[in-house]
């Protein structure tokens, strides 16, 4: 199968067009021109790197015409951290940016779109959540990619092209960005130092990026897979357990100290996905539990370490514990 990325110098997107290229996809992925493709880390014969910039229509057309891909897979986002989610940039750079990507497909005859979307469509979660949930998004992030949802998915209606759209919940892995809470967390604790944390009473859902990327393909390559899908690994542990869970890798000795920061405002206090849509219609399940995946992130956290000759500096969390 012909696949086509978007975002593939970013976390999910570099692992997307990874896993396609280990199933045996050909893909063209593309970066944003000028940035590294570092996290693909491979010269691959049924690789086409193409960098792009999804803002110019005319180009994002050329680009996708000329690669003819029987799927394309929409992961490219502008404005992902924590400071940009309330941000012009979620509607100036975005919105327009998909819906075009999804004309080109329509002009070029692909089969089918895979959007990724995220939790924070659904706003405040509590709780176990389905797909059938009112999405009631508390920020321009989560309320542009509901917009971009309900308008691609028509436009792809429009040209007769299977839709699917998957929102993310939390993620971790190999190569995240730093600021985010598990890799700021091993970084200041490889580093020797104790982290600040909330009490930790959170309960979220973190799906290992191995198989975050392996269900957005799971869909990508479903004939019926179609529609929208929660992609998550379906259970919801404490934050608390996740900060031990590191700690006891990285310096079982070390004292922990709960509740020195407080609760957000807009505390999440419980995020799980239900995936048993996602699990019936595709043969896709999380494989990777969480120890496992948290015992390979830290291993690579001190490969790079190794690698770099030095300590990388450290990153405060923005997704505070």
């Amino acid at each position: 199968m012909r696949i086509f990325v978007t975002g593939a110098g970013g976390f999910v997107g570099a692992a997307v067009a990874r896993q396609a290229l280990e199933d045996g996809h050909s893909v063209t992925a593309t970066v944003r021109p000028g940035s590294s493709a570092d996290r693909i880390s491979a010269v691959h014969s049924n690789l086409e790197l193409a960098p792009l910039d999804l803002r110019d229509a005319t180009a994002v057309a050329s680009a996708v015409a000329n690669s003819r891909p029987d799927v394309i897979i929409h992961v490219a986002w502008s404005g992902v951290s924590n400071r940009a989610r309330q941000e012009q940039v979620q509607i100036d750079d975005n919105i327009s940016a998909s819906c075009a990507l999804v004309e080109a497909a329509a002009q070029a005859g692909v089969s089918k779109i895979v959007g990724l979307g995220s939790q924070g469509e659904y706003g405040l979660l509590s709780g176990r959540i389905g797909e059938d949930a009112l999405p009631v998004p508390t920020s321009l992030y989560g309320a542009s990619k509901l917009a971009t949802l309900y308008l691609t998915r028509q436009l792809a209606a429009n040209a007769g092209m299977s839709f699917a759209w998957l929102r993310l919940f939390s993620t971790y892995g190999p190569g995240d960005n730093p600021h985010w809470l598990v890799p700021s967390l091993i970084e200041q604790m490889l580093n020797g130092s104790r982290p600040k944390t909330t009490l930790g009473t959170q309960l979220w859902d973190y799906l290992y990026i191995d198989d975050v990327a392996r269900g957005i393909l799971a869909v990508a390559t479903t004939q019926t897979a179609t529609g929208v899908f929660n992609l998550g690994s379906g259970r919801a542990i404490s934050i608390r357990s996740v900060v031990e869970a590191i700690r006891d890798v990285i310096d079982p000795k070390m004292e922990l100290v709960f509740g020195e920061i407080p609760y957000r405002d807009d505390q999440i206090w419980h995020m799980e996905a239900d995936i048993t849509r996602l699990t019936s219609l595709t043969e896709w399940s999380p494989r990777i539990d969480l120890m496992p995946g948290l015992q390979q992130t830290i291993t690579w956290h001190r490969g790079q370490r190794t690698h770099s000759g030095g300590t990388p500096s450290k990153a405060p969390a923005e997704h505070c514990a």
